[in-house]
């Protein structure tokens, strides 16, 4: 199984360490500006010489993150450096985890403030307050995504869910999803093989809607508090049809009417580009036969019963045409 670009999987924990060079007429500094990684004293050494690294220290150019562990001034608030310096300080053993590893893998937008990283249980190092160390009894699947070495992306969820802000969570999950390198019953199994992780129950429950079709909040929503009874059951989730030749994904559709319930985030349905987008869309499924009802963000966060109702009058009229 493949990653994003330079991911392999399963790989051992190891942390290669090709040196940067300095360039003809440059400095150790200008080196290292072009690196936003995380440098052992005696690599700087190695780049330049001790008398040059010396200097750059003692000027502020090049600045100590941790024992041991150099980057350049300009980096030195830079995420990318900071998980460097985390897994260089931590050793081979180490791999990234949580929230960081999430993020690593493209399932949340913004890094965050600590870096979660794995050891192995005998492993005993004291961080600094910007990371976040969590000791396991058994060796994870680890993967390389640029430099770093990263927990899986199965773990990855289950290590990172439970420190994301609750409103973040379900579309960190179904981001994960749609990205391929998970699936709901890769996290379901993998969850079997972890008796304890934060918000398990939650998890679950997302989980569990995504195999149900939910592919996004308000679609969870809808699964669990709107058409979550049995009149409701007869409606396929995600279903594809061909209209002119394109491909549509159905949030709900029932055959015996042909109607098709879409439910509109606020954020990924406001723009005026993406009104046309769903008025042509709407126009072609029309054309083979379906009727599309839409029903807003607010509508089914906080008016559930009418949306009941109004998908109830939809299916009346239909079924009797």
């Amino acid at each position: 199984m493949t990653g994003p670009a330079g991911v392999a999987y399963n790989g051992p924990m190891t942390h290669l360490r090709p040196l940067p060079r300095v360039a003809a007429g440059g400095s150790l500094v200008d080196a290292l500006r072009r690196e936003p990684r995380a440098f052992t004293y005696d690599e700087l050494i190695g780049i330049a010489s001790e008398r040059k690294a010396r200097t750059a220290i003692a000027r502020g150019d090049i600045v100590r993150l941790l024992p041991d562990t150099y980057v350049a001034a300009i980096h030195a608030e830079s995420f990318a450096a900071r998980v460097d310096a985390a897994l260089l300080w931590a050793g081979t053993k180490a791999a990234v985890s949580g929230v960081a590893a999430m993020f690593l893998w493209g399932f949340v937008e913004e890094p965050p403030e600590t870096i979660e990283i794995v050891l192995p249980h005998p492993e005993h190092p004291y961080p600094p307050k910007w990371i976040r160390v969590r000791r396991l009894s058994y060796r994870p699947p680890t993967t390389r995504i640029g430099r770093a070495t990263v927990l899986g992306p199965d773990l990855a969820v289950i290590h990172g869910f439970g420190g994301l802000a609750r409103g973040d969570r379900s579309s960190a999950v179904h981001r994960a999803f749609r990205s391929g390198f998970t699936t709901p019953r890769a996290i379901r199994d993998a969850l079997e093989r972890v008796p304890r992780c934060t918000a398990r129950r939650e998890l679950l429950r997302r989980v569990d809607a995504a195999e149900r079709g939910a592919e996004s909040y308000l679609e969870e929503v809808g699964l669990r508090r709107v058409f979550n009874t049995g009149e409701f059951a007869r409606f396929l989730r995600q279903h594809r049809v061909m209209a002119q030749g394109e491909f549509f994904r159905l949030d709900m559709y029932d055959p015996s009417t042909m109607t098709a319930v879409e439910l509109d985030g606020a954020a990924s349905h406001a723009s005026p580009q993406q009104r046309q987008r769903d008025l042509r869309r709407d126009a072609l499924l029309a054309g083979i036969g379906i009727q599309t009802l839409r029903l807003t963000y607010e509508d089914i966060t906080e008016r559930p019963e009418q949306c009941r109702a109004r998908v109830r009058e939809v299916l009346e009229a239909r079924s009797t045409t």
